[in-house]
């Protein structure tokens, strides 16, 4: 047993992560995609590496050999015209993120130079195909859910990026397609031009997703759960059944997940 967090006088261990992972419903085998906001669990009992060395271990205890674990890796290379290098190119969403993502032991980069993952395990490779739309088919979205993939969400409530691939199979009324192309430099150092789709804000119409309603209605659906942990709350939910709410509430109202913006 390993104590790395302490808040308000306690003291967390490994053993205390594992267990709160499996009452996520988290277990071996599980296909899962977690977003991070270290910050709020109160304080480091180890050093920086360590400290993220030990959530690692934590994740892979509990999926196994058979289980894979993915990172948002996002670099959005090809909004601000820059070139995506899968290894040189840092992560922009989470020091955790960057951190797996440079542990080498067979983690993987996707190849999406806008929303790109970090990925290992049993089921790394299905995730490694060539996408020309950022939540259209062979996305990590796309994939995630018809894999029957879990998201897992620790110390924050706005992890919801698979609301895109949701609005983009279900034809949202404020964003279109827009394509951006550049360079990608894959893990070889051979250079490629690439083209993708990403479903993009109209920002003539003036409406952004609603975190509150998108989390009113992910906390309806049947496998979401939430648990406090070290000052803040771990949550999951499960991808498919995610995409599903999301989608029925479009189709009943279209402004369902949308608030206005005030101009």
């Amino acid at each position: 047993m390993k104590y790395f967090l302490e808040h308000n006088g306690k003291k967390y261990s490994d053993k205390d992560l594992i267990d709160a992972f499996y009452q996520l419903g988290i277990k071996r085998g599980d296909i899962l995609c977690v977003h991070t906001e270290l910050m709020k669990f109160g304080k480091a009992l180890l050093a920086k590496n360590d400290f993220l060395k030990t959530l690692l271990e934590c994740f892979f205890k509990v999926l196994g050999k058979e289980g894979t674990l993915l990172m948002p890796t996002f670099t959005y290379s090809f909004c601000k015209n820059e070139t995506y290098d899968k290894v040189h190119s840092k992560s922009k969403v989470g020091v955790l993120n960057e951190f797996f993502r440079t542990s080498g032991g067979g983690v993987r980069r996707t190849s999406d130079p806008i929303f790109s993952f970090a990925v290992k395990g049993a089921k790394a490779d299905i995730f490694l195909k060539e996408n020309s739309s950022c939540f259209g088919k062979d996305s990590v979205y796309e994939i995630l859910t018809r894999e029957g993939g879990k998201f897992m969400l620790l110390g924050l409530n706005y992890g919801h990026a698979l609301t895109h691939y949701a609005e983009e199979r279900n034809t949202s009324f404020c964003r279109y397609f827009k394509e951006f192309k550049g360079f990608v430099i894959d893990e070889l150092g051979q250079k490629r031009e690439k083209r993708i789709n990403y479903y993009v804000r109209d920002l003539e119409k003036a409406y952004v997703c609603s975190l509150d309603k998108i989390n009113e209605i992910v906390r309806q659906t049947r496998y979401y759960k939430s648990i406090k942990f070290a000052g803040d709350f771990l949550e999951s939910y499960d991808a498919k059944e995610y995409v599903k709410a999301i989608g029925n509430a479009l189709k009943q109202d279209k402004f369902a997940i949308y608030e206005k913006l005030l101009l």
